[in-house]
């Protein structure tokens, strides 16, 4: 099944399926060339060679399956956290119910509507194989939370 990938999964010579909101026909394409500047990704596609051939593909989704994700230590594809439980210490918070990408940083968003940074300060441990992420909150991040 396709996963919407991140700017971090993206590496040259990838195959991605573009995927447009308006309904156009799907396409599959190679990345011959990626890199990050700030939040977004500059990209070259293999049959992409005009200005006017890039602007039709302007709005479009990367997509690809996970085994084409080519993920380094400690990157993790949206669909690897939606299910895992939320722990802290003992104290389960929440299921991730989906990643939601801001300009200042990731959130896991919880089955209750909570929101939780996806950053080192307080990400512990992100296990898959017990599809657990372990965490260590700030007092009141979490609603229940003393202050």
């Amino acid at each position: 099944m396709p996963s919407s990938i991140g700017e971090d999964a993206i590496r040259n010579g990838m195959p991605v399926t573009l995927r447009f909101e308006d309904g156009r026909a799907e396409c599959v394409i190679k990345i011959t060339q990626a890199r990050k500047q700030k939040r977004l990704v500059i990209a070259r596609f293999a049959t992409i060679t005009t200005a006017d051939d890039a602007e039709r593909l302007v709005g479009a989704e990367l997509w690809t399956t996970r085994d084409k994700a080519a993920l380094a230590q400690n990157e993790y594809v949206d669909g690897d956290l939606i299910g895992c439980a939320l722990v802290e210490g003992d104290r389960p918070i929440g299921i991730v119910r989906t990643v939601r990408h801001y300009p200042a940083q990731d959130m896991l968003e919880l089955d209750g509507g909570a929101l939780v940074p996806l950053v080192g300060a307080f990400i512990r441990e992100i296990d898959l194989g017990a599809r657990v992420i372990r965490v260590q909150l700030p007092p009141g991040l979490v609603e229940g939370d003393a202050l």
